[in-house]
């Protein structure tokens, strides 16, 4: 700012700056408390900003831990039919004292850890006098804080043991109050009437629980399953976690697995990857089950019986805990992940190709997986597909731009193939259409045999046959071809020699819904030969034929933008629009929105009632379809 002068840091100052927030985040180590001891003993100047800082970061700690307009004296979040939202308080942050209170309470939950090392000597500086009984006192700046606390003989002072991560299709038993999504739980039972609840414990264990369920909160390390269904991932922080039911108790050391409790106490668990150890209740038998294993225990007292391990019972659920698979280049493979997810609905290709692509793990970008030689395809069906999967598993594997010519979403070319043999030969290209060339994405599909195996498929976007709720993704370094989220077909030129103009056009598909402006500056920014391209102009019906017979010839593309613009608000002729390089338009017949605009953009759009392309303007406000393509022009 002008005028200003920023007052620069001391060492000393900046050092203490590094060190709380290392305490902050945990990070701190006993040379890091040490030396912070003697910055604060040593330099009386710096304590009343390291108090500062350390207030802020509670205060914002406290607000992310206890979730808005939740109060400090019931912040209970747990779906409770003894407590309706009118009974409720409400309150505000914006109480300066009530943040004060609550900052001083979690500075001082942190100035107890630090007492645990640096001992004594934090008393003389900080100025809190401890009464066991009643509460502490925090004296700063001549200004006393009264501080309720439990007993320092008490383990446990922060009631929350966990974060709800995920509840958009849950339905909570009692009274049905809604939980929002990043509130904190507290230790408790909870119960869930029906959908899903994704729960994120604070030592990092994820559970998942399917109602109707049960589930009872204990500690950041442990909890009890009632009855129901659950998945878990539990990272190396979470090593240990102790899941508890009537007829046993599971113990993790470093897995992922699934947990079903019937109603009446036998419990069954399925381990996906990593090592359980089972703990029979009232048995002295500890049982490891590892990868692909699985046990049913019936009651308090039984050893328990080993079971047909399957994932697929867990259905969709599984998929929300399963992490990544590497494979490795020291075993012959590209360093590459992947991820097999399931839902519990229907995707598209589509979607799925978009879900791909928002998702990220390690810092690497995805995409649907493409599979490029006989070892990948291995590994992937090996590894991550085992089991059946009802219907089929979507790649990222297409030939929507050009009937026959399958591309990779990466823009990898197509040498190695699985198609299925059986029982019919695959790729068939089935249901025939109109503006589509039928079948146009591919899919893993369960092939008929003395052995069920794995092969590819092409299925058709509005297949009415199959329905696919599975997608692959792989995750690798950043890819060009991914960078706006489109799939191109390599440009074709009109030719002189054919009564051309020599320019080459290009079809693109878009995986992601933009609007015009975007996609006219994604044409004008691309290349072919040396030249920039832009939106397509058919300026004659000679050019319109040879996009619509070359270019559009049997693609799975309905919606087209095209370089039109302007408005269409007057006349029949399509007085108020031009092409993008500012000619009028004449030759070409313009279909009008249904209802008139004064911004307009072009569509080379199919219509379905009378088999052929034509142009139409669309409002600028309205986006095509969910995928769409457009055509540029490389001069």
């Amino acid at each position: 700012m002008s005028g200003s002068h920023r007052r620069e840091m001391s060492p000393q100052e900046d050092e203490l700056m590094v060190l709380a927030g290392r305490h902050c985040d945990g990070t701190l180590s006993p040379d890091d408390l040490s030396r912070l001891e003697d910055l604060l003993v040593e330099a009386p100047e710096l304590r009343s900003r390291y108090l500062a800082y350390m207030e802020l970061n509670a205060s914002l700690m406290w607000r992310y831990r206890t979730g808005e307009g939740l109060p400090a004296d019931a912040a209970d979040v747990r779906p409770d039919s003894s407590s309706r939202p009118s009974e409720r308080r409400p309150y505000s942050y914006r109480n300066p004292s009530w943040i004060r209170l609550a900052a001083a309470a979690v500075i001082l939950a942190m100035f107890v850890s630090m007492a645990y090392w640096v001992g004594p000597t934090i008393d003389r500086w900080v100025g809190v006098n401890a009464d066991q009984t009643t509460g502490q006192r925090l004296t700063r700046d001549s200004q006393e804080i009264q501080v309720a606390v439990q007993p320092t003989t008490s383990s446990h002072t922060n009631p929350f043991v966990a974060t709800l991560l995920d509840a958009s299709s849950a339905v909570w038993a009692g009274d049905g109050d809604a939980v929002d999504v990043g509130t904190r739980i507290r230790a408790g039972e909870i119960r869930l009437e029906s959908g899903d609840a994704e729960l994120v414990f604070d030592s990092g264990a994820k559970l998942v629980l399917s109602g109707p369920a049960q589930l009872t909160l204990e500690t950041s390390l442990s909890a009890s399953l009632t009855s129901g269904a659950l998945v878990a991932h539990m990272p190396e922080t979470a090593t240990g976690f102790r899941l508890r039911t009537e007829s046993a108790e599971f113990v993790d050391q470093g897995t992922e697995f699934g947990v079903i409790v019937e109603s009446g106490g036998p419990a069954e668990v399925h381990v996906f990857r990593g090592q359980v150890d089972v703990h029979g209740e009232g048995s002295s038998e500890v049982v490891e089950l590892v990868d692909g294993e699985a046990m049913r225990i019936a009651h308090a007292g039984d050893q328990g019986e080993r079971i047909t391990y399957s994932k697929s019972r867990f259905g969709g659920l599984a998929s929300r805990v399963t992490a990544p698979i590497h494979w490795p280049i020291k075993a012959g493979g590209n360093g590459h992940y992947y991820q097999l997810i399931l839902t519990d609905h229907p995707v598209s290709w589509h979607q799925a190709a978009r879900d791909s692509m928002s998702r990220h793990h390690l810092g690497m970008p995805g995409h649907l997986a493409t599979v490029t030689s006989a070892e990948e395809d291995r590994f992937i069906i090996e590894k991550l597909i085992g089991e059946s999967i009802p219907r089929g598993i979507w790649i990222g594997l297409t030939d929507v731009l050009r009937e026959s010519q399958f591309r990779w979403v990466t823009g990898e070319p197509v040498g190695y193939t699985n198609w299925a043999a059986s029982p019919e030969q695959q790729p068939d290209n089935y249901r025939e259409a109109d503006w589509h060339g039928g079948e146009d994405y591919g899919m893993y599909t369960a092939t008929v045999g003395s052995e069920r195996s794995w092969a590819w498929n092409d299925l058709s976007i509005d297949s009415i046959h199959e329905t696919i709720s599975a997608y692959l993704v792989e995750y690798e370094p950043q890819v060009d071809a991914l960078t706006q989220r489109t799939i191109t077909q390599p440009p074709i030129e009109w030719s002189t020699a054919s009564g051309g103009n020599g320019h080459h056009y290009q079809l693109v598909l878009s995986l992601e819904p933009v609007n015009w402006n975007v996609v006219r500056e994604r044409a004008e920014q691309s290349m072919f030969n040396g030249q920039h391209g832009h939106l397509v102009t058919l300026e004659s019906p000679g050019e319109t034929a040879f996009v619509v017979n070359e270019v559009l010839r049997v693609c799975g593309i309905s919606e087209n933008m095209i370089g039109l613009t302007g408005s269409n608000l007057t006349g029949s002729k399509a007085e108020g629009l031009r092409w993008i390089n500012g000619n009028p338009v004449t030759d070409i017949a313009v279909g009008k929105p249904y209802l008139p605009a004064d911004r307009v953009y072009g569509l080379l759009r199919w219509n379905n009632n009378e088999a052929r392309w034509e142009v139409q303007s669309r409002a600028i406000e309205v986006q095509p379809g969910a995928w769409f393509g457009y055509i540029i022009e490389y001069p």
